[in-house]
């Protein structure tokens, strides 16, 4: 290999590697309080999942739905749980033990800090010898405390449908819990760690 050719590799692998370093936070800040952060200090949070607002494909939950038998409206109604929970999962895995999350179907009690997850954009993929689909999930992460709203990320993630992740169920957690980490990464960041 030529000096020029060589040095022109190294310009190409180094331009790269500072694209990836440069794309470090997995989350884009929508709002956020402080200085000092609202978030700071809070040892329990409640958990609330929201697919109200999801579009999957374009379309709205019902619309997507009206276009799948009832056997492939159950397999979506099982992909939302696990989902979540694997949500909930990548939250707890990464802030660790300082910080309890309490998951709940109601409105959050105003007096404990709470996060809505908002399902923003879902695409549960497909795979096939033919053709291929990536998973691909927009979260958005609504911090509160008091009652109010103190912050606002949102956190995405893309796992690529082949033969080691043939499942939409799978692609789906490993989507949830990246997500989740994403949002835990915020949280331990609102707290100054």
């Amino acid at each position: 290999m030529s000096v020029s050719l060589r040095g022109l590799v190294l310009v190409a692998l180094l331009g790269g590697a500072a694209l990836v370093s440069g794309a470090c936070t997995p989350y884009t800040v929508v709002q956020q309080s402080g200085p000092p952060s609202a978030l700071l200090g809070v040892q329990e949070v409640q958990v609330r999942f929201d697919w109200s607002q999801v579009r999957l494909l374009g379309k709205t939950e019902a619309e997507y739905l009206a276009e799948k038998s009832a056997e492939e409206q159950q397999d979506f109604a099982k992909i939302k749980g696990e989902t979540d929970a694997a949500i909930l999962e990548g939250l707890a895995g990464e802030v660790g033990g300082g910080v309890r999350f309490v998951p709940g179907t109601t409105q959050p009690d105003p007096a404990t800090p709470s996060v809505v997850v908002q399902y923003v954009d879902v695409q549960t993929g497909i795979y096939t010898f033919a053709f291929n689909m990536p998973s691909k999930l927009l979260a958005r992460f609504m911090w509160a405390k008091g009652g109010q709203v103190t912050d606002v990320i949102d956190a995405k993630a893309m796992v690529g449908a082949d033969i080691t992740t043939p499942s939409d169920h799978q692609r789906m957690e490993m989507a949830g819990r990246s997500v989740g980490k994403a949002a835990g990464r915020f949280l331990l960041s609102a707290q100054g760690k």
